[in-house]
């Protein structure tokens, strides 16, 4: 029986109707899986044990914010065959460096100093390097002015965001090109501010860059986003299936916690060899399992927008939506994952089997 820790912080989820309370019930119904949830305030408590709980067959989605006031039990890392962080962004501070920390005593499907690498959008940059649309990560007004006068509308994504709410489309209202001072005003749109003018592009830069703190990665804006941007789920570098997303009001963010609707896509093989060029990147830092997000270009081709690690949702959308086994799929390349570290010698299991003499 395969114990798998899920670490998450379900206060932070506004409805229990989204994929991640999906996949806990899910998993905790499945006969070859023990489910154990961790909040991700408890993890970040240094100890060398962890405050966690199982969560029993028949867990429904809807108890999934009622899970911080439930009994938990101080369990050593070791108790786990295979954990994964779920905590949903913005990350709190210290999260991951607590992660790494638990490291060489529990494997993580997605090991947390690669989803630190991957944190950095030069990572994207790099990794789908020819996948992707025009995109310049910038923290200097004068190349990010010369950027957008380059492509006229943008997308500024900021990092450590999810859900779209870091997410700006830029467009000019008129001027001329020139300094941050001289482009004119500029529009903002963004579903948590909503739509802002702007005095000049500098005045909205500082802002995206919180005063020049952050850089921002800015693309160019893909029109055809209206029609929908397509999910494939990867893990293991092989695709689990796709969907496509689109928003019911015709919006240009589509994210299914804004109320994106989802319909059953296919995989193609144009989408196969992206994948298995653009993954390996990412496999090769330990990160697992990944959502990829595309867009129809103007020539009606896949363009790259994102490539989301750690928290993903869409996983047991894909089995809600229609393809059978994801669930039995998934377990099994748990299984597989966990049995690969065991044969290769894994310090983690000469523990357990310690752990299992001691309580005998």
């Amino acid at each position: 029986m395969l114990r798998l820790l899920c670490i998450a912080n379900p206060a932070a989820y506004a409805s229990s109707v989204t994929d991640i309370p999906l996949s806990y019930a899910r998993l905790a119904a499945h006969p070859d899986l023990e489910l154990y949830h961790a909040e991700t305030a408890a993890v970040l408590r240094v100890s060398d044990r962890i405050e966690a709980m199982p969560i029993p067959v028949g867990f429904m989605p809807d108890e999934f914010r009622t899970l911080a006031s439930r009994p938990t039990t101080a369990l050593p890392p070791e108790h786990f065959d295979v954990a994964f962080d779920r905590t949903l962004k913005p990350f709190p501070n210290g999260l991951y460096e607590r992660l790494k920390a638990l490291a060489p005593r529990l494997r993580f499907v997605n090991d947390p100093e690669g989803i630190q690498r991957h944190l950095d959008p030069g990572f994207l940059l790099s990794a789908a390097a020819g996948y992707l649309p025009p995109m310049l990560l910038t923290d200097d007004p004068r190349e990010a002015t010369a950027f957008f006068c380059a492509h006229g509308i943008l997308v500024a994504k900021r990092p450590n965001s999810c859900g779209g709410r870091g997410v700006f489309r830029l467009s000019s209202t008129g001027g001329s090109a020139g300094d941050g001072a001289g482009v004119g005003r500029i529009d903002s749109d963004n579903i948590v501010e909503g739509q802002r003018r702007w005095s000049d592009f500098g005045s909205l830069f500082r802002h995206l860059t919180h005063d020049g703190r952050d850089s921002v990665l800015l693309a160019r804006y893909l029109p055809r986003v209206c029609e929908g941007d397509k999910r494939i789920v990867v893990v293991g570098g092989e695709p689990y299936g796709a969907y496509l997303r689109r928003a019911a009001d015709g919006h240009w963010v589509q994210n299914v916690s804004r109320g994106g609707r989802c319909d059953l896509d296919r995989v193609t093989d144009a989408d196969r060899v992206l994948i298995a060029e653009t993954s390996r990147a990412y496999l090769d830092v330990g990160i697992n399992l990944l959502g990829y997000d595309l867009i129809r270009d103007d020539d009606g081709g896949w363009r790259i927008s994102e490539i989301n690690a750690g928290n993903i949702g869409g996983l047991f959308r894909l089995e809600y939506l229609g393809v059978a086994g994801v669930t039995d799929r998934f377990v099994a390349w748990l299984q597989r994952y966990s049995a690969h570290r065991h044969r290769q010698g894994d310090p983690l299991r000469t523990q357990r089997q310690r752990n299992v003499t001691t309580h005998r």
